[in-house]
């Protein structure tokens, strides 16, 4: 899934400067909630939880399944290892440690637009998505402009972040409660891919609140009058304010079915 906003053909022109600042205000709200959880919950990400002896760490520590999980993270990595990236198809154990302080990155992807009068690629963020990883030497952004030729590649900042994307993927596959623990806390964890990084998953999280873009007739009118080659999905203010709670619909499903 590379596109997740939905487009809103009502959106006006008028409507985006507030939508953009309301963005704003919630997204600092979200973010800022959801690194208190990730903060909280980083002893649950120690990659040897899962892979054991297989990651470098003080003392044994021997779990159930390790080399299995090993054998799964080798093809996860090996398959992201292809196209645009064109690394070896190595991976040797124990691996590096890596540290739980889990970084947050905006998903950001391209949208083609087209009208009438023409036709562009245009960046779109949408800023209550964001992409979990591990530390690493590149940033998500960064990594983009490397592959993109915009910025010198160094192979093992480069691995390194494609080895750690798949190890963020492995704890989700192999720890489905991580998901449940989210979504308990009203945000949706999923793996996803960009067409420019080939097979490389990329874990996002996003906030219970809906973005969306306008029309693309308004998308080309506000990126060209700002000058910019990108824009940010706004919120639905509508839904902002009728976040749906699970919970509630559980409980009430019990007394509705309790009648």
């Amino acid at each position: 899934m590379t596109q997740p906003a939905e487009t809103v053909n009502s959106l006006t022109h008028e409507q985006l400067p507030r939508l953009h600042s309301l963005t704003a205000e919630v997204q600092k709200i979200c973010r800022g909630q959801l690194r208190k959880y990730l903060d909280a919950l980083a002893p649950l990400f120690r990659p040897r939880r899962v892979l054991g002896d297989h990651m470098e760490g003080a003392g044994k520590e021997s779990v159930v399944g390790a080399d299995q999980t090993f054998a799964e993270l080798r093809e996860i990595y090996f398959k992201a290892c292809g196209r645009p990236f064109d690394l070896r198809k190595d991976l040797p154990s124990p691996l590096e440690s890596v540290g739980t302080q889990i970084g947050l990155y905006e998903w950001e992807y391209a949208y083609d637009v087209r009208t009438e009068r023409e036709s562009r690629s245009i960046s779109i963020v949408s800023p209550l998505t964001w992409v979990l990883a591990y530390p690493s030497t590149y940033s998500l952004s960064m990594l983009r402009q490397v592959m993109a030729g915009k910025q010198e590649r160094n192979a093992e900042g480069v691995q390194s972040f494609v080895l750690r994307s798949c190890l963020m993927h492995l704890q989700f596959a192999k720890l489905p409660d991580l998901k449940a623990l989210f979504e308990g806390l009203r945000f949706r964890a999923e793996v996803r891919k960009l067409p420019q990084l080939g097979e490389l998953p990329l874990v996002t999280v996003s906030a219970p609140i809906r973005t969306v873009r306008p029309a693309d007739d308004l998308l080309l009118a506000a990126t060209g009058l700002s000058g910019r080659t990108g824009f940010e999905e706004v919120i639905d203010d509508y839904q902002a304010t009728n976040i749906p709670d699970p919970f509630q619909a559980q409980i009430l499903k019990v007394f509705d079915e309790g009648k």
